[in-house]
This record gives structure tokens, sequence and C-alpha cells, in this order.
């Protein structure tokens, strides 16, 4: 009897362990081919880069947030150009997150100023950085 429950218990450990394996692999293959499609270590920077500023733009652009001085389309510009930026890798990652992350940490659950806002629109757009041909 207690031979017939060790074999039964054996199969069952060997099933799970397999199905354990496909899954693992399964999911490394999946995360192996969304890094590739990134770009590697720098693409995976600039992706992330890109999704935070989305976020900060979409709390910046709720009509609770944005100050009536500030017109929305001015905000879309504003954040469309340094969006732009981050695609043609054009953009100083470092001053960007910085910039977000300031702005983050002075404005988290209060509404910013039309000054304030005009000022950190400048700053943000004062992280792309101009190419000449000779850099390319």
């Amino acid at each position: 009897m207690a031979n017939i429950i060790s074999r039964k218990l054996s199969g069952c450990y060997r099933r799970f362990l397999t199905f354990l394996f496909i899954i693992i692999a399964g999911g490394l293959l999946v995360g192996a081919l969304v890094y590739w499609q990134v770009g590697g270590p720098e693409g995976a920077r600039y992706w992330m880069a890109k999704h935070a500023l989305g976020n900060i733009e979409k709390r910046l652009n709720s009509a609770e947030r944005r100050p009536d001085g500030i017109a929305e389309e001015q905000i879309i510009e504003s954040f469309q150009r340094v969006r732009e930026a981050i695609e043609n890798r054009q953009v100083n990652l470092m001053s960007l997150y910085t910039v977000m992350k300031d702005y983050q940490n002075e404005f988290h659950g209060k509404k910013p100023s039309t000054p304030e806002t005009q000022e950190f629109l400048r700053k943000l757009e004062g992280t792309i950085r101009e190419e000449t041909g000779a850099e390319k």
C-alpha cells in the first residue's frame, strides 16, 4: 500500500516539475524576446523613460491638476517633442529623470501654479539634446 502511494506521489512531482520547467522556460523566452525588441539595456532605459513621461503627462493634463493658465495643447505639444526625442535617442536621460523626479516630489498631491508648470515644461524640453550632422 505504501509503495503504491509513493509511486503516485513521485509521478505527481515529476509532472509538476516538468510543468514548472516549461512555464519558466517559456517566461524566459518571452522576456528575452521583449528585451531584444526594445533594444537591450539601452533600449529598455529609453522605453521606461517614455512610459514614465506618459504617466506624468496624464497626471499634469488631468482637469484637476492642470493650471488654468496652461492650455491642454501646450502640454501635449511639449510632451510630444520630448517623446519624439526619446524615440530618436536625442534626450539626456539623466536630466529627464531628474526633471520628472523633481516634479513628482514637488507636486505630489497638489496642483502646480501656472508659472511652476511653465518652468517644468521648459526644463522638460531642456533635456532634449540638439544633434548636429557631425555628432550623428
